[in-house]
């Protein structure tokens, strides 16, 4: 079952983010992840088989727990083994408010999977159609499926 991050977990996350991937929302550089990494650009949005498609990449690679943070949104630890359907939503009694799962496009904000170890990630920036893939096993993946992704290297 995926966990909503409580504040201390969420700031804590995001802490990391900024300073380890150095992330920055304004910059043309955007990201600098630490670790082998690459960057594609995105087609048009991903349908549910695509993203059901790179569900099942991370179930392989990540079988535990993952990260999956929507900038400014809720984020949340969840096991891909759970097969979240895209566009899942559910009614948070506790806050009286929807709750959006964030689908693995980058569809309006900044997405980012990571990894419990922060040593594979999915990182997406919503206007520039683009993504950062990190980590040696999940760049392959993302090679190997490039074509079924509709995704284009970026030099």
């Amino acid at each position: 079952m995926q966990i909503i991050l409580d504040e201390k977990a969420y700031l804590e996350i995001w802490d990391k983010v900024y300073a380890e991937y150095r992330f920055q929302r304004e910059a043309d550089e955007w990201l600098r992840p630490p670790l082998p990494h690459k960057k594609y650009r995105l087609g048009q949005l991903w349908t549910d088989e695509q993203e059901r498609l790179v569900n099942s990449i991370f179930s392989r690679l990540c079988p535990q727990t993952m990260y999956a943070l929507d900038w400014q949104h809720d984020c949340f630890l969840f096991s891909p083994a759970e097969n979240i359907p895209p566009d899942f939503w559910f009614h948070d009694a506790e806050r009286d408010c929807n709750v959006y799962f964030p689908c693995y496009y980058p569809n309006g904000d900044f997405h980012f999977f990571l990894s419990s170890d922060r040593q594979l990630g999915l990182f997406g920036h919503p206007w520039r159609e683009e993504i950062y893939v990190m980590g040696n096993a999940l760049i392959a993946e993302f090679d190997h499926m490039q074509d079924q992704l509709g995704l284009a290297e970026c030099p």
